[in-house]
């Protein structure tokens, strides 16, 4: 292979993902040559970091390159106390630089991309040696760098790339998902409703959709938290929380359970993507609060729930007989005698003693074992 050709336009992404990317190009065998195209193109953020570290830096005519201050992924400024703006700031500059450096590119104006997120168009690179080379197009670009001389480690090798064949990447289905998954909003998401399925499916046995929403969404939440910084403390913080929320239905903690799992909640949500790994991610907090209130609403609404349907009458099992109204089958012998109720037969004691003849219709009263206490009613008796 004689190189790596990385067509790139990006307005950028995660710092520390930046990081690894760039040790790899820093780090690579082979060549790694960046083209920022096609016109209309752009290296913002992320993307300056990426294409000053290439062995080779292009660019298309109507590009542009820069603006790398660090912010927030949500686009607002660093939030945080000043020194530790600074603090971000500083080391992300000396990054850069480093980059620059070693590269031989411009380190001044390196270092403006990030402080004063300054951006530059194409010539503007090519005059400040930011970039090597202003290409139009791939195959102008392959031309144009042909015979070039690059640093690999130790070594010097030139490039023999006019004739080239390009072999393209494709990403595969895997790549993609993480890709959508990477978004730490989307995986707050994902484990709030995965946690909240499984808690429904545990209050109410057996309706079996939330509990398997609530399982797959949990799973991908778990598979996200491999491309992000989770504080896996936070997670199980929350899982407890949800907990606690589910016992409060149960158990009469007089609202102790249920206020300690809302705190716990809101804590481990703002705890859970830890952002000193990764500056400047973090989950919005315009997602933890209505997070925060559907939850409280969604165990108010599981609560009144459960305690319905422990208040319901029976609907299976032996207690679903108090109150029916049953059929004698045959003549009570001194007040015992047998009933059919629901296509069964029981044995039977009429609890005021009377005549009982069979079709005579009686109350369930009372229930001993296998035996039915019944009173007899007179409106539908049979003569």
């Amino acid at each position: 292979m004689e190189g790596l050709l990385i067509v790139l336009d990006t307005p950028g992404g995660s710092l520390d993902a930046t990081r690894t990317m760039v040790q790899d190009i820093m780090g690579s065998t082979v060549p790694v040559v960046v083209w920022v195209g096609p016109d209309g193109a752009h290296a913002g953020s992320a993307g300056t970091f990426i294409t000053l570290a290439a062995h080779v830096a292009s660019m298309a005519p109507g590009t542009n390159i820069g603006a790398a201050h660090p912010i927030e992924i949500g686009g607002g400024d660093i939030d945080g106390p000043s020194d530790l703006r600074s603090k971000v700031e500083n080391d992300t500059v000396a990054f850069i630089q480093s980059i620059a450096g070693t590269r031989g590119r411009n380190q001044e104006m390196a270092a403006s991309f990030v402080r004063n997120s300054l951006a530059i168009t194409a010539k503007e690179a090519l005059e400040n040696k930011v970039i090597d080379v202003i290409a139009p197009d791939i195959k102008t670009l392959m031309k144009g760098i042909d015979g070039r001389e690059v640093k690999i480690g130790e070594t010097t090798k030139t490039l023999q790339t006019a004739g080239a064949e390009l072999v393209t990447f494709q990403r595969s289905f895997r790549h993609e998902l993480l890709e959508i998954l990477s978004n730490p909003n989307l995986f707050y998401l994902l484990f709030i409703v995965g946690l909240l399925g499984l808690a429904f499916e545990i209050t109410h046995p057996g309706v079996i959709a939330p509990g398997v929403v609530g399982a797959i969404c949990l799973l991908l939440a778990l598979i996200a938290s491999s491309v992000l910084p989770v504080n896996f403390g936070a997670m199980l913080l929350i899982l407890a929380s949800v907990v606690f929320m589910v016992a409060e239905i149960f158990l009469p903690s007089f609202g102790a359970l249920g206020i300690g799992g809302l705190i716990g909640f809101v804590t481990g949500s703002i705890l859970l993507i830890d952002d000193k790994a990764e500056p400047g991610m973090r989950i919005s907090r315009w997602l933890i609060i209505p997070s925060a209130l559907f939850l409280l609403l969604f165990f108010l609404g599981l609560g009144w729930l459960v305690m319905r349907n422990m208040r319901a009458k029976p609907k299976t099992g032996v207690e679903t007989l108090l109150g029916a109204e049953v059929e004698a089958v045959e003549y009570f012998i001194d007040g015992h005698g047998r009933v059919r109720i629901f296509g069964e037969y029981w044995n039977a004691t009429e609890v005021n003693h009377q005549t009982v003849k069979p079709g005579d219709r009686l109350l369930v009263e009372e229930i001993e074992g296998l035996n039915l206490k019944l009173r007899l009613l007179p409106s539908t008796r049979k003569d």
